[in-house]
């Protein structure tokens, strides 16, 4: 597994400081490890694994240069609040999601394209991963209490899913953490558990390590 940290600056100070980079990475990879790999391998009956968890500071100017705005993706969201405010996100490949949908329903559907059932499906289970097993865990590792808002989804490029998020937040300079996992059985299935925070509260976050 790899972990890589970048991107510029910020007026906090939190991407000049690596080690509370790599302190988030740790996180991400700690609420996975300890209960969303669990969750997702209990639903889709195998085995996944974190294959890299990649780390990055964004602004509401310059996501459209950093993630490509031509590559749809179905985005499962939950926002986060409480004493920190951030954004959950399961992300999911356009055909990887049909691959998901047909596992969740045992491939009971003959079109998961556009099937509101199978969209349902990868809702529930985003649902239950991000709000469930990722927050309790998030919770349990930092102790800051977080309340979830109802799940959200969309079909659309990462960029514009992104885009809406932040613009709907009252800050502009973010942390961007994705955890990318690949299966055992299920060679060809990706999926991606990735954090949005505003870079103060990603602060606060990596101090309460320190505490």
């Amino acid at each position: 597994m790899s972990i890589r940290a970048g991107g510029k600056d910020d007026a906090n100070g939190l991407c000049r400081d690596d080690n509370r980079l790599d302190i988030i990475s740790n996180i991400l990879k700690f609420t996975i490890l300890n209960r969303c790999i669990n969750a997702i391998d209990t639903l889709l009956n195998d085995k996944s694994s974190i294959d890299s968890i990649n780390i990055e500071h964004i602004s509401i100017d310059d996501i459209y240069e950093k993630f490509d705005p031509e590559h749809v993706v179905f985005a499962v969201y939950i926002k986060g609040i409480g004493e920190i405010v951030l954004t959950l996100l399961l992300v999911i490949d356009v055909e990887d999601s049909k691959r998901l949908a047909s596992i969740l329903l045992s491939n009971t559907i003959d079109s998961v394209e556009a099937n509101e059932l199978a969209t349902s499906a990868i809702a529930e289970f985003g649902n239950i991963l991000l709000a469930g097993a990722f927050t309790n865990a998030l919770t349990h590792f930092t102790g800051f209490h977080i309340n979830c808002t109802a799940p959200g989804y969309a079909s659309d490029s990462l960029a514009s899913i992104l885009e809406y998020i932040v613009a709907d937040s009252n800050s502009t300079e973010f942390i961007y953490a994705d955890g990318k996992l690949s299966f055992m059985m299920n060679k060809d299935l990706t999926l991606h558990i990735s954090v949005l925070i505003p870079s103060e509260d990603a602060k606060k976050l990596a101090d309460a390590m320190f505490r």
